[in-house]
């Protein structure tokens, strides 16, 4: 079954951490209860949630070494493939608004940032749906994803946005 699952529910089964730890340089407080509450969540394969320590370490990393990179861009989690999910710390939108960035571009310029149209919030949802494909029995032989569950997945991840199926960076089906 597929089912866009709401964003605490999904919060409350990813893994915590035990102790909060000293948080420094992020300022978004409709974000930090996540640096707070997450250690790294892998929801899946393409979207792992950066725990604070980590997430600071690659900004701190990134700004330093690409002058394009905005300072007010923040990596909040990685692929498997070398790109991030990032925010912009001062977006007004309050949760912010997801960009995502291919390494392929190898520019962290902000015309290379795809703006995802969904908050971080919804990036859980997201990466949740998907991670929610990775049943065998939903593909064919070839691996394909079958009619129904590729139909099923579209109008679960249109309740998160509309318009957000045709957006992905990745190719879902």
């Amino acid at each position: 079954m597929i089912e866009k699952r709401n964003f605490d529910e999904i919060f409350n089964s990813l893994e915590h951490r035990n102790k909060i730890p000293k948080i420094s340089e992020f300022k978004r407080k409709d974000c930090l209860f996540l640096y707070e509450k997450l250690a790294d969540n892998k929801i899946e394969e393409d979207h792992v949630f950066l725990s604070y320590e980590k997430a600071k370490r690659y900004n701190d990393e990134y700004h330093e070494d690409f002058s394009e990179f905005k300072e007010s861009h923040w990596i909040f989690a990685e692929t498997g493939r070398g790109d991030f999910w990032i925010i912009d710390l001062d977006d007004m939108e309050s949760p912010p608004t997801v960009l995502f960035y291919d390494h392929d571009l190898e520019d962290f310029s902000p015309e290379n940032m795809l703006n995802m149209s969904i908050n971080i919030l919804e990036w859980f949802e997201l990466a949740d749906l998907i991670s929610q494909l990775h049943n065998p029995d939903f593909y064919d032989k070839d691996f394909r994803l079958k009619e129904h569950w590729k139909q099923k997945a579209i109008e679960e991840i249109e309740k998160i946005k509309k318009g957000l199926s045709i957006k992905s960076p990745f190719q879902l089906f």
